[in-house]
């Protein structure tokens, strides 16, 4: 036991993977579905309508991503779209700003919230450890989601084997940009786990998320940034 401690707590001390988060910790992520007649507005309500005055409350950053298709790329339900943004905290995710911008929705906006199908909307706090090789004010291009549960009973199990073992060992693949995993207090499964990669095929050769067999209603997809 005193060996696996000692190799935890080596290589958290490796470059690559920190205890302390790059950038804001609060996340809110928004999977949805559109007609095909909605798809071509997206982008640009997005670019006009949602990520400026979000960036004017201090909000970081923000990106639009398109579920990749494909056998072998999609491991479960998915939805089309993704859309992110960072905040500082997650209580900037409750704070006067940003409600205030939820409760003064512009025509535009209100219309694509009703457009939207199959969503699942997720506010969450980032848990450490996690890699990072880059500029917390960006996204990467390429981005594999896992979404999962894990029971109260497995949970310490999880987070160690997480920390000691899972992120240790992406931290070796030069194709892994970032690694940061969410705990949701709105959206259920309860974990995000969001990788960034510089090359869509960076987690061909990972270990299972899910080797040790304590997920559950576990979904995973590729995605590629659009916005």
């Amino acid at each position: 036991m005193n060996n696996s401690l000692n190799f935890c707590n080596t290589v958290l001390m490796d470059q690559r993977t920190s205890p302390v988060a790059a950038g804001g910790t609060g996340l809110l992520a928004v999977f949805v579905d559109l007609d095909p007649e909605d798809r071509p507005g997206f982008r640009p309500f997005l670019a006009e309508d949602m990520f400026p005055p979000r960036a004017e409350i201090g909000f970081g950053p923000a990106a639009s991503y398109d579920l990749v298709d494909g056998p072998g790329q999609v491991d479960g339900p998915g939805q089309q779209f993704l859309t992110l943004y960072v905040a500082p905290s997650l209580g900037d995710l409750y704070g006067t700003a940003y409600q205030g911008l939820r409760r003064q929705r512009g025509a535009r906006d209100a219309l694509y919230h009703e457009k939207f199908r199959n969503q699942a909307r997720y506010v969450a706090a980032w848990t450490g450890p996690e890699i990072s090789m880059k500029t917390p004010d960006q996204f990467a291009t390429h981005l594999h989601v896992d979404r999962f549960g894990v029971s109260d009973d497995d949970v310490q199990s999880f987070n160690i084997w997480f920390a000691c073992h899972y992120l240790p060992g992406l931290a070796e693949n030069p194709n892994v940009i970032s690694v940061r995993r969410y705990l949701t207090v709105e959206g259920s499964p309860s974990n995000i786990v969001l990788h960034e990669l510089a090359d869509p095929s960076g987690l061909r050769d990972r270990v299972p998320l899910d080797e040790a067999g304590l997920l559950q209603h576990a979904s995973s997809g590729l995605y590629v940034r659009q916005l």
